[in-house]
Parts: structure tokens; sequence; C-alpha cells
């Protein structure tokens, strides 16, 4: 039975009414879940971050990285729910990297995966600046073995 659990709100300056919450529930063995939020976001206003994380099974390896170097971002809202219910299921969601000057910014990543060696990957938003009003949203769903599935929309906006 090994858990492993870290959440690190880093550097993050000057933010007025930011909320930021990391619900992770682990109920097996060999389970490592990180979820790092706001990491570097200076000057940050109005900016909500949630990352919620569930694992059930052996060897579920699941990141979530939200928010990473946003800078100056008004009414910026950053989703990702991650659910993993058998062995050996990697899952990896990255939203909104290196987004800088963003207003109305909603992006929403929605990855299920209930059977052995599923390799799902969503990234969304990178590189994607003064962008008003996007909206991009990816949902993957893998029901059976040895699905890779990959998705990347809005790359350098």
């Amino acid at each position: 039975m090994s858990e492993y659990g870290s959440s690190q709100p880093a550097d993050s300056s000057s933010a007025s009414g930011q909320q930021q919450e990391s619900s992770v529930l682990s109920q097996s063995d060999q389970a490592s879940t990180s979820s790092q939020l706001g990491t570097d976001s200076s000057s940050a206003s109005g900016q909500q971050q949630e990352s919620s994380v569930l694992s059930q099974s052996g060897q579920a390896s699941t990141s979530s990285q939200l928010g990473t170097d946003s800078s100056s971002a008004s009414g910026q809202q950053q989703e990702s729910s991650v659910l993993s219910q058998s062995g050996q299921a990697s899952t990896s969601s990255q939203l909104g990297t290196d987004s800088s000057s963003a207003s109305g910014q909603q992006q929403e990543s929605s990855v299920l995966s209930q059977s052995g060696q599923a390799s799902t990957s969503s990234q969304l938003g990178t590189d994607s600046s003064s962008a008003s009003g996007q909206q991009q949203e990816s949902s993957v769903l893998s029901q059976s073995g040895q699905a890779s599935t990959s998705s990347q929309s809005g790359t350098d906006w």
C-alpha cells in the first residue's frame, strides 16, 4: 500500500480572489498522484483553478498541471477532471501553459479511462496569448485495452 499525494502552490504573489482546490482520493496500492496548481502566477484577479483526481486500481499514474506561468489573467477558468478505474492507466492533462493576457478564457478537459493499458493525452491552449472569449473543450473516453488517444487543440494562437 504505497500512496503518494502532493499539492503545492508555489510562488504565487499579488493574487486577489484566487481560489485553488485540490481533491485527491486513492483507494488501491501503487497509486502515485501529483497535483500542482498555480505555479508562478502573479497579478491574477478572479482566477479559479480546480483539480479533481480519483484513482481506484493498481498501477495508476495521474498527473494534472494547471495554470503554469499564467500572468495577468482576468476571469480565467481552468478545470481538469481525471478518473481512472483499471490497472496500468496513464493519464496526463495539461491546461493553459504559458497563456498570457487572457480575458474570459475557458478551458475544460475531461478524461475517463475504464480498461487496462489505456494511454490518453490531452493538451489544450499551449502558448495562446492575447485571447479573448476563447473556449476549448476536449472530451476523451476509452473503454477497451491498448487504446492510445491524443487530442491537441489551439496550439500557438
